[in-house]
This record gives C-alpha cells, sequence and structure tokens, in this order.
C-alpha cells in the first residue's frame, strides 16, 4: 500500500508538472512573440529614422550647394563692378532668386556694417563680425537675432567677394531656422518625430524643432532606459560627428524617445532625429495589446488551474492515504496504521489495555448465508466496537481479526464494556472471542499483544466446547 500511495503522490505531480509546463510553454510562445514584435519594429524604426535623416541631410545640403553656386555667381559679378553702392550691385542683390527658405541677401562690408537690395547700411545684429566671417572662407554660420525683439536663429550662407584678389566684402544670404525646420526636416512617422541640428565645435542646436527650449546639445534631458545608451556616450557621438542611435526618456515626454543621429558633409553639423515610443507602435499597438491580454488571461487561468491542480493532489493524495489505511469494507484503521501506532506504542510508557477480538463463526457463516451476511458481521462488529470503545486505535488487522487500544481507568470500566459488547453481538446472534491485557511496568508491546492475542485463544476454545464443534485453526 506504501508503494501505491508513493506510486499515486508521483503521478499525480507528474500530471500536474506536465500540464504546467504546456500551459508555461504556450505563455512562453506568446512574450517571445511580443518580444520579437518589440525589436522588429525597433529595428524598423531605426532604419526609417536613418532613411528620413539622410533624405533631409542631402536635401538640405542640395539647397545650401545651390544656394552657394547662386552667392559665387553674384559674387564675381560684384567683384567685377566698381562700388558695392553702385544700383548694378542693388540690382544684383535684388534679382536674386529667393525662395522659401531666404529671407534676406546682403553684404557683411569691412567697416562690420551691411548693405542689402535697398541700400540699407547698418548691423542690428551686433554680433556680426567681418574678421570672423572672412577667416572662414565660404561657410555656413548660425546666430540669435535679436531684431525687431526676436530670438530666433538666424543661418546665413557667406561667400567672399575679391576684387584684384582682394576680400572686399561677405556676401551672404539669410534664413529663418524655423523656415528650414518647416521646410526641409524629416517626415518620420507621419510628422511626430522631432529634429535638432547641433553644431558640432560648440554643442550649440542651430535648428530645434522640439518644445524643449535647449539650446545646446550638451543640455539635453536624457533618462537612461537601456544599459546600451547612456547620456554622456550619446553626446559624445554626436559632437565627434558618428552616425548611431539611442534611446532614452525626456523630461518633455513621458515615453521612450528613438533617436537617430547623423553628420552633414557641408558643414560641422549632425542632424539629430527621435520618434516617441507610441508613433514607432502605432501600428503594432493593437496586436502588442491584444497579445498582453492573451498573456494576463493566461496567467490567470494558469493560476486559477494552479489552485484547482493542487486542491486535486492534495485530494487525491488523502484518498490514497485513505485507501492505504483504512479498511474499506468497516472503515476502521488497517494494518499499516496498526504497525505503524505499535512503533508509536513502543516509545511510549502510557498504561494502555489491548484487546484482541476475533469473530466466532464467520466462516460458517459465509458457506451457509453468503459473504454479505459475513461482510454484515464484521461491520456491526466494527461499528458496535467504535461505540463501546471510542477511540482513535481500533484496527481490523485480518480477516476477522480486531484489535483495540484504549486506556482504562480499572477492570470493573474493562468488563463492563467487554460486558455490553457480547451483548450487543447476541442480540444479533453474532459471537467473538475477545482477550484483554493491560501493560505492566517492564513489559514489552509485543509481549502485550501476544498475551492480548492467548487469552482471545482460550476465549475461543471455551466458545467452541459450548456448541460442540471443532475450532477452526
Amino acid at each position: 500500500m506504501k508503494e501505491k500511495k508513493k506510486f499515486l503522490k508521483y503521478r499525480s505531480w507528474r500530471y500536474a508538472i506536465a500540464t504546467a509546463l504546456v500551459l508555461l510553454s504556450l505563455l512562453g510562445v506568446s512574450v517571445a512573440f511580443i518580444v520579437r514584435v518589440y525589436f522588429t519594429t525597433e529595428t524598423a524604426c531605426y532604419d526609417a529614422l536613418k532613411v528620413e535623416t539622410d533624405d533631409a541631410i542631402t536635401e538640405l545640403e542640395a539647397n545650401f550647394r545651390n544656394d552657394r553656386v547662386m552667392l559665387r555667381v553674384i559674387a564675381g559679378m560684384i567683384g567685377n563692378s566698381g562700388d558695392v553702392d553702385s544700383i548694378e550691385v542693388s540690382g544684383y542683390l535684388t534679382n536674386y532668386d529667393y525662395n522659401s527658405l531666404i529671407t534676406q541677401v546682403g553684404i557683411l562690408l569691412p567697416d562690420n556694417k551691411i548693405i542689402t537690395s535697398r541700400g540699407y547700411r547698418g548691423n542690428t545684429d551686433s554680433s556680426l563680425s567681418f574678421t570672423e566671417e572672412y577667416l572662414k572662407g565660404e561657410h555656413i554660420n548660425s546666430s540669435k537675432s535679436f531684431k525687431n525683439n526676436s530670438d530666433s536663429t538666424i543661418v546665413r550662407n557667406y561667400v567672399p567677394i575679391r576684387k584684384d584678389g582682394i576680400c572686399t566684402g561677405m556676401l551672404f544670404s539669410s534664413s529663418n531656422a524655423s523656415n528650414i525646420s518647416k521646410a526641409w526636416l524629416p517626415n518620420v512617422y507621419d510628422k511626430k518625430g522631432c529634429c535638432y541640428i547641433v553644431n558640432r565645435k560648440t554643442g550649440e542646436i542651430i535648428i530645434n524643432s522640439a518644445s524643449d527650449g535647449i539650446e545646446n546639445i550638451k543640455d539635453i534631458s536624457f533618462e537612461q532606459t537601456s544599459k546600451d545608451y547612456t547620456k554622456e556616450g550619446t553626446v559624445n557621438a554626436i559632437l565627434e560627428g558618428r552616425k548611431g542611435y539611442s534611446v532614452f526618456k525626456s523630461a518633455s515626454y513621458s515615453e521612450k524617445l528613438f533617436m537617430c543621429y547623423l553628420p552633414f558633409s557641408i558643414e560641422d553639423w549632425e542632424m539629430v532625429v527621435f520618434v516617441p515610443e507610441s508613433a514607432v507602435f502605432s501600428n503594432v499597438a493593437p496586436v502588442r495589446t491584444g497579445i498582453y491580454m492573451l498573456i494576463a488571461v493566461s496567467v490567470v487561468i494558469l493560476l486559477i488551474y494552479g489552485l484547482w491542480l493542487i486542491r486535486e493532489i492534495r485530494a487525491s493524495i488523502a484518498e490514497a492515504e485513505q485507501k492505504a489505511n483504512i479498511d474499506v469494507l468497516t472503515g476502521l484503521q488497517n494494518r499499516n496504521r496498526y504497525e505503524a501506532y505499535l512503533k508509536k506504542l513502543e516509545s511510549s510508557n502510557e498504561k494502555i489495555t489491548c484487546l484482541f477480538i476475533d469473530a466466532n463463526g464467520l466462516h460458517e457463516l459465509n458457506n451457509s448465508k453468503g459473504h454479505f451476511a459475513g461482510d454484515q458481521m464484521l461491520r456491526f462488529i466494527a461499528d458496535t466496537l467504535k461505540v463501546l470503545f471510542s477511540t482513535d486505535n481500533i484496527y481490523r488487522i485480518g480477516g476477522d481479526e480486531f484489535v483495540v487500544f484504549k486506556t482504562l481507568d480499572s477492570s470493573e470500566e474493562l468488563n463492563k464494556a467487554l460486558a455490553e459488547f457480547n451483548e450487543a453481538l447476541h442480540r444479533n446472534d453474532y459471537h467473538a472471542a475477545v482477550g484483554s491485557c493491560t501493560y505492566n511496568e517492564g513489559m514489552s508491546v509485543d509481549e502485550l499483544i501476544v498475551s492480548a492475542e492467548k487469552n482471545m485463544y482460550e476465549n475461543k476454545h471455551k466458545y467452541y466446547e459450548q456448541i460442540g464443534k471443532a475450532m477452526r485453526s
């Protein structure tokens, strides 16, 4: 029975583990799919950012190059003219091919004054210096404009004007950074992305389409979300003119931002484009939400099933223990429990009485009235023992053998209980031989049992002598 009990426990847990593995496998597949979707979408995001950023840089550089070509032509014509104040020069400036980006064309003179198509001389942007711009040669520069209380950034494309090998002025075209932002910035994820154009020499943000208001890339709000991307590493990569990606959170956003940065070739600039996670995953959001719900439902089902399975396993083990230790016919404890109790009794000095009972005439009853009648007799004996002795230590140890262990205060109490037992049997025309023995100091458990059994056989002999039949061995 013990081996059967162990087998039942093993089989129950084996089924539980197998079922749990199946459910966990389904959960694992769902999680793996989510991870796969995430990384695939993230990779596609980086690819899209790179393409859009690269296209924007190409178009913007082409615009500046075309503008420079025009400026060179005009600078050559002005250099061949006699005077920058001439109507001819004014005509050159007036006839420049203006577009949505170019807001002004002018000449920065050696005395730091500016002449425009209207012939206006002045330098409201006091930060402009002819010497500084001249030393840079052909170049693009940016500065803050304080004209009319505006603090917008002005981007100027400079070309020197030379006459007889001497620079007489720096011809330039001006563009508002805001106009450049609207016309040439990358159209990523339905214009949900933002962009910086960074001067790598200073870290200054020349163009900023975001609403964060920062002026230098070093001041970017960068909350690290991945061990692979840090603020220092990202900023350094941008200032060094490298190509790359980054992931971070910003104080201006409540979600992750995916960033791509690429260098310009026309100037020491870097274009930095970033887009929020919600825009990146907008197309797969319904699928991802559905899978999250599937995972949540799977977890709930797994928990419910696990609790149910634990209860079933416990019930199965309890049932196995019941079958292993309880006699099915009588409901008494069987020989397994009997032997376990004897081991416990060996370490106890309790003054206990042992009753050894054997049903008389069971074989004859089975032969004359059938085994059902014999079973009724055994159940009756068991039920009577339960009622009269009210103890947990009542055992059926064989076909018609019962053992009772109970603490009795006196021999009178024992005799009274036995008399009631015999009387109950007689009323139903049943008979049983009973032998008893009370534990004495120095007596072993085996001696206690053997003595009670010996007394039972003596009682049994007397019964068969009285009815005139030979006792079955």
